[in-house]
């Protein structure tokens, strides 16, 4: 044998005596899991006979280097054992995000195939399915071949490798990112929600929530290559989409700057979030003009938001916000995950689905957390609101009767009198019911209270809808009637009179009491306070000519008092 084959023939053996090995004996192939050996080349320059000679290192075909390692060769060997020709297919799911992806395949007769994939060329992204490079491998049968996989990236340094025959590399195609596109669609759900109350409540926290989402989405759609299966978006052009690395805790700040009040509240505590703000927004800013050299520092600001935003929630929960503890819990999810994801990202950690997947976890569970938060606080503001609705209604209520008091029906009534759109006449009536005081005596107050409740049920039953009914004090009550003249008031109160006179109250001591009852009816002219001093003079006359009848003040001969008295 010559010195130079020997040469060659000593290099390739130990070459794959040094070279993870796999042997291929099986009809169907689907290798997820096998040791590789990777190489960084620093000066992304070197070509494949230099890296054959290179120094690598163990590693598995889970691999993430971080951001000092832009141009990293992985090297592997494959054994056709079997005695028939095999196609396999090799699968790099993380395509999307590379630069350019250049294979080898190297057969221990020193033949070599090449393959490459520019994810900036058009022609070249033919071996692309969605986001996963698929390179074809054909071994002849009893050859044994060395893989070298040449991976360029812009930024971060991930890539998980995955052999298949092909059954199974279409298969693998089929169900790639399935819990993506779950994850994708519940946060767009949220994010749709979330406008829609923001429309409905105009509360800044709810738009605040949505972007968030949106950026979280954008994130988690990006990374993994979600938006490369279904739209083609690759490489360069996609580059600017990792801005959302910025935009979502920034929007998470934003969110927690409204929800909590801090500027308000807790101004310590809001100088910090500013300030976190501002670092992000600068490198926002930064990352449009130079994207790449942005997202260096996008973990590390990411690391410092979430340690700052932690220790924020913690100070305002010590402070007895109720919704503090919530926000704390999601956001304790978020960094537990992200931590995790940050690792994975610098090459700190092993390339795992928790790692991999971990910033999409994070934004998932604490998604669902402020989505909560949300809720809970749109619940504690109904029942604030139904609080003082009650403490209002109380204010305007009289506490036997539940009819209104002469407070509201001032205000009530005068609201009907400004109204433009109200054209027709308001008559006033004033009730008064007869030999209360002697009643009262007789029978005892509790039965006296009876009777007034049942007398006021009556003129809430008996008035129109739109009559403001109010018990003046006593066993005095006071109507405004809009829409009717004193004639009209005047019909409809004596039913109402009638109706009382022939009414039975029942009282828990005594059966069929009977009651009755006077009324003076006027027309109000412009002002209030006039009509209810004639109403009453009108009361007065019905009193004077028997009771238990409605008199109109047009009837007295008495001059009509018109203006407003002090």
């Amino acid at each position: 044998m010559p010195l130079a084959n020997m040469l060659v023939f000593l290099l390739l053996f130990f070459s794959f005596s040094a070279t993870a090995q796999i042997t291929i004996n099986q009809d169907q192939i689907a290798l997820t899991q096998f040791d590789t050996h990777y190489y960084i080349d620093e000066s992304r320059a070197q070509s494949i006979g230099d890296i054959q000679n290179a120094p690598f290192s163990s590693a598995t075909n889970r691999l993430t280097l971080g951001t000092n390692a832009k141009t990293t060769w992985v090297r592997f060997a494959l054994h056709n054992s079997s005695a028939l020709k095999k196609q396999l297919f090799l699968h790099v799911p993380e395509a999307y995000h590379t630069e350019q992806l250049t294979l080898y395949l190297i057969s221990d007769s020193n033949t070599q195939i090449r393959h490459s994939i520019n994810l900036e060329n058009n022609q070249a992204q033919e071996m692309l399915y969605g986001g996963t490079a698929v390179f074809p491998l054909i071994l002849l049968p009893n050859e044994r071949y060395q893989v070298y996989l040449k991976s360029d990236v812009f930024s971060h340094q991930w890539f998980t490798l995955a052999i298949y025959d092909e059954t199974q590399s279409k298969h693998a195609l089929v169900s790639e990112n399935y819990d993506i596109a779950i994850m994708v669609g519940m946060l767009l759900a949220l994010m749709f929600y979330n406008v829609i109350l923001f429309l409905s409540s105009r509360k800044k926290e709810n738009i605040f929530y949505a972007l968030y989402l949106v950026s979280g989405t954008t994130w988690i759609a990006l990374s993994y290559g979600f938006l490369a299966t279904l739209f083609g978006i690759y490489g360069k052009s996609m580059m600017h989409l990792h801005l959302s690395l910025l935009t979502m805790p920034s929007f998470l700040i934003l969110f927690m700057i409204s929800i909590f009040e801090t500027k308000r509240l807790y101004p310590t505590e809001h100088k910090a979030l500013m300030f976190v703000l501002l670092l992000l927004v600068s490198d926002l800013v930064f990352g449009v003009f130079d994207i790449i050299a942005a997202l260096k520092p996008a973990s590390s600001l990411a690391a410092i938001m979430i340690v700052v935003t932690l220790s924020v929630s913690l100070s305002i929960l010590k402070k007895g916000n109720p919704l503090a503890k919530y926000f704390l819990f999601g956001h304790g999810l978020f960094f537990t995950f992200n931590l995790l994801a940050i690792g994975y990202y610098k090459g700190l950690l092993p390339n795992t689905y928790v790692t991999s997947h971990g910033v999409g976890i994070g934004i998932m569970l604490e998604s669902f957390m402020l989505a909560f938060i949300i809720s809970y606080r749109i619940r504690v503001l109904e029942r604030i609101e139904k609080q003082q609705a009650a403490l209002q209604v109380q204010a305007n209520t009289d506490p036997l009767t539940q009819l209104y008091n002469r407070r509201y029906f001032d205000q009530a009534t005068e609201a009907v009198l400004t109204d433009d759109t109200q054209t027709c006449p308001v008559c006033i009536a004033i009730a008064d019911i007869d030999f209360f005081k002697k009643f009262n005596d007789k029978y005892g107050h509790q039965v006296g209270d009876e009777v007034l409740v049942a007398f006021a049920d009556i003129l809430q039953k008996f008035t129109p809808d739109n009559a403001i009914v109010a018990r003046l004090g006593g066993e005095e009550f006071i109507i405004a009637l809009p829409n009717h003249s004193e004639s009209q008031a005047f019909a409809l109160i004596d039913k109402v009179r009638k109706q009382i006179e022939n009414t039975t109250i029942s009282s828990h001591t005594h059966d069929a009491l009977s009651i009755t009852a006077s009324f003076g009816v006027c027309e109000i002219e412009s002002l209030l306070k006039p009509a209810i001093i004639n109403a009453d003079k009108a009361l007065y006359r019905a009193k004077e000519n028997g009771r238990n009848q409605v008199m109109p003040f047009s009837t007295l001969s008495e001059p009509r008092l018109s203006l407003q008295t002090q």
